[in-house]
């Protein structure tokens, strides 16, 4: 339903300020040679092949300026702006096979969404609990991402306590499962289907099949298989045949309020990932996984399991790259490219699948605006401009 509603308008210098203070959260990545929970020895992939060619770029792409990284190059048209409600947005995606875009407000655990984005006929509305409920089922969402079953799912980055009762160490907090249905969706306790509670400062998702998803957890520095398996239906509370199985604990890194976006490349089963604190690209290959110790505390009384020995790889080395990255937040794959967003340079990079960089556009864009982006299937780049409460689309000439 489309409402009008009252915004707050997040300054900039408040948005550098939370991406400057990584300590402020608890922060569960960054630790080498660090003994898990399972007993064993966390492996850093240090020594590992690590991608990122530092030579000239092969590939010009036009809509990141081919070739000439200018921003005058491409077509910037600013889509959105807070008086549509944005209050640092976080993360842009298409429900699938149509022009509706869902775009996550951080600041105060809503989404906007647009029907026919980017054309003449667009239009928006603001969800946002009617009841109080979104500061935990919705809590500081840094992304979002739509299943093939109409379903989507977002993550929470949030490390504090949101309701009366929750543990006091603000661990009672993972990703929300939701219903698509305009009608239905409200961004609270009435239209989730689900939600599972093993990964506080969520940082990014990304859709596996069914009801299962990939979670960046900040808290404990790893990236944790999530499957919902059958939902409990809206409003409802029972999770017992959820599954949660977590890898490369304690080998993520974690940016208090920047997404750590994800990738998964079903057709490979390679997970890639946005690792923000450690300025890399790294790769998952879950299935050279074997299952390890139980979880715990287990809040829903479901299957939790660690997962231990899974390759883990850096892809690109941010500081190795002929233009150097600071820190990568923003991530997806396209025409079999990855692009990255840097939000600490305002720079859009593309690399192939081995880690290869093949072009790159300095948008200018101040620090703190490029977080999570989507494309089109014309092949036009949203982007989410946090520091000034802005949707922008970028199009080749």
């Amino acid at each position: 339903m489309k409402r009008s509603v009252l915004i707050c308008l997040v300054p900039a210098v408040f948005i550098l300020a939370c991406m400057e203070a990584a300590g402020s959260d608890e922060v569960g990545g960054g630790e080498t040679g660090e003994t898990n929970e399972t007993g064993e020895t966390n492996e850093t992939g240090e020594g590992a092949e690590t991608g990122g060619d530092t030579g000239e770029s092969q590939t010009p792409i036009p809509v990141l300026g081919n070739g000439t990284h200018d921003i005058d190059e491409v077509v910037v048209e600013v889509l959105s702006t807070p008086q549509d409600g944005l209050n640092f947005p976080t993360d842009a995606e298409f429900k699938p096979d149509t022009r509706q875009l869902w775009v996550t407000n951080r600041a105060d655990f809503s989404i906007v969404i647009y029907d026919q984005a980017g054309l003449v006929d667009q239009s928006v509305a603001k969800y946002q609990d009617p009841l109080g409920n979104g500061p935990h089922f919705l809590a500081k969402p840094a992304a979002l991402a739509f299943g093939d079953n109409g379903n989507l799912a977002t993550a929470q980055q949030e490390g504090e306590v949101t309701q009366p009762g929750d543990p006091a160490d603000g661990s009672f907090m993972g990703p929300t499962l939701w219903t698509s249905d305009l009608p239905t969706f409200k961004g609270g306790h009435e239209s989730h289907l689900d939600m599972l509670h093993n990964s506080p400062l969520s940082s990014g998702i990304a859709f596996d099949t069914g009801n299962a998803y990939w979670v960046y957890d900040g808290r404990h520095g790893s990236l944790t298989y999530y499957d919902f398996n059958a939902d409990h239906g809206l409003g409802g509370t029972d999770h017992e045949d959820g599954e949660i199985y977590r890898y490369v604990d304690g080998q993520m890194g974690y940016v208090n309020s920047v997404p750590s976006h994800l990738v998964w490349d079903r057709d490979a089963s390679r997970l890639y990932a946005a690792d923000t604190q450690h300025n890399r690209i790294v790769v998952l290959e879950p299935e050279t996984a074997e299952m390890g110790g139980s979880i715990s505390p287990n809040y829903d009384g479901c299957t939790m399991r660690y997962m231990s020995g899974a390759q883990l790889t850096t892809l690109v080395d941010g500081e190795t790259l002929e233009m150097p990255m600071s820190g990568p937040s923003g991530l997806e794959m396209f025409d079999d490219k990855l692009f990255v967003t840097d939000p600490f340079t305002g720079i859009i990079y593309a690399f192939d699948l081995d880690g290869k960089l093949l072009d790159w556009l300095d948008t200018g864009f101040p620090e703190g605006s490029l977080l999570g982006f989507t494309f089109d299937a014309e092949g036009s780049i949203y982007v989410t401009d946090a520091a000034a409460n802005r949707l922008i689309k970028i199009s080749a000439p």
